[in-house]
């Protein structure tokens, strides 16, 4: 077994006495009750940065999306059928308490 690596860490006393008492409530010492947090901070940030990646391709995704069907709607032999799209889009988000800003979805698109 390998010897821990001890790491130091300058607290204010008032946050010295909360992590004393965080890991007696606990029944753990102090030292296991912050490894557990450090183990878990480090484990958040890897989730944070995978959700961060699927948020930006879920964008990507989702721009290319908007910009095929306006274009298509854009080309339809219906040439009102793009205005009416936008207007339903405006009402359905109006409806769910968003704003239909000009830059998503609206009429200067394509």
């Amino acid at each position: 077994m390998t010897r821990p690596k001890s790491l130091q860490v300058h607290v204010t006393v008032e946050l010295a006495e909360r992590v004393r008492a965080a890991a007696k409530r606990r029944d753990i010492s102090v030292s296991e009750w912050i490894r557990s947090l450090l183990s878990q901070a480090c484990e958040n940030d890897d989730l944070a940065s995978k959700l961060e990646t699927s948020v930006d391709r879920v964008s990507r995704q989702s721009v290319f999306t908007m910009v095929g069907v306006d274009a298509l709607l854009a080309g339809h032999a219906d040439h009102g059928l793009r205005e009416r799209a936008h207007q339903a889009y405006a009402r359905k988000c109006k409806e769910l308490g968003l704003t239909a800003n000009a830059g998503e979805g609206g009429s200067d698109e394509a």
